[in-house]
């Protein structure tokens, strides 16, 4: 089961929601950026509209599956642009901290300049992760495109795929719904690799492009590895709409476990 617990900004997610160590970090960046969405929509002046423009999350701790957390943001700055302190508690422990700012607009956002892609959805190639190694991967319906795949040993520690949530009902807040798919896939290290490793996000920082996309939209994510070295590695990556608009982008810190 999944969804919001008693009281807002209370969330449980079972087991089938794990990734590496604990529930997948996106989720709980998506809550983070769901609870500084409705505070800033709070403290906005009567007929303005809030947009989330950029999240940034430190994961102290795994978030454990099958138990609430709360999604708690502080609003250190309200206005035309508010900037919020986050933090994910669970168990009396403080698991997550972060940062959020928030624009006020009078309006819709402006839409963004679309570009053609060169693929589609219907284009891609079923991608199926085990299920046992990252349980979260059921809940997302995922397609490759492009030359990199998991485990193949390539050169170029890219992937590129679309993605979208199975069941948009069960993950109904759009910010989460992103927040889920820009953690879903695998490490771009994994497309140089043959054998997967157990790397946990320890930052993962998301920029939003106008108003998050509903729950089960298809959306065009590509992400690399920009940065590598003895204490893990650093993800880039993009999304784009069916129409070829920018959605987000997203950098995360990953961190290379040794056994």
């Amino acid at each position: 089961m999944t969804g919001r617990a008693a009281g807002a900004g209370a969330w449980t997610f079972d087991d089938s929601w794990r990734a590496f160590a604990g529930l997948e970090g996106g989720l709980v960046l998506g809550a983070l950026a769901e609870a500084a969405h409705r505070v800033a929509a709070g403290h906005a002046r009567p007929g303005a509209s809030v947009a989330v423009r950029t999240v940034q999350t430190h994961h102290l701790r795994p978030v454990d599956t099958g138990e609430a957390f709360t999604a708690l943001a502080h609003p250190w700055r309200t206005g035309g642009t508010t900037s919020l302190h986050l933090t994910a508690e669970q168990g009396g422990e403080t698991r997550v901290v972060g940062q959020a700012l928030v624009g006020a607009t009078p309006g819709p956002p402006d839409e963004h300049p679309a570009r053609p892609l060169p693929d589609g959805p219907d284009e891609g190639e079923p991608l199926v992760l085990p299920v046992d190694f990252v349980p979260v991967s059921q809940h997302v319906e995922i397609r490759a495109v492009g030359p990199g795949r998991p485990l193949a040993g390539g050169s170029d520690p890219r992937l590129a795929a679309w993605v979208r949530v199975r069941e948009a009902a069960v993950v109904p807040d759009p910010h989460v719904a992103l927040g889920l798919l820009v953690d879903v896939l695998p490490p771009s290290l994994y497309a140089t690799a043959t054998a997967p490793a157990v790397m946990p996000t320890v930052e993962l920082t998301l920029h939003l492009h106008g108003a998050p996309p509903a729950a089960g939209a298809w959306l065009r994510m590509e992400q690399w590895t920009d940065l590598v070295d003895g204490y893990g590695c650093v993800d880039e990556a993009v999304l784009h709409d069916e129409a070829g608009r920018v959605v987000a982008r997203a950098r995360q810190t990953r961190r290379m476990t040794r056994r």
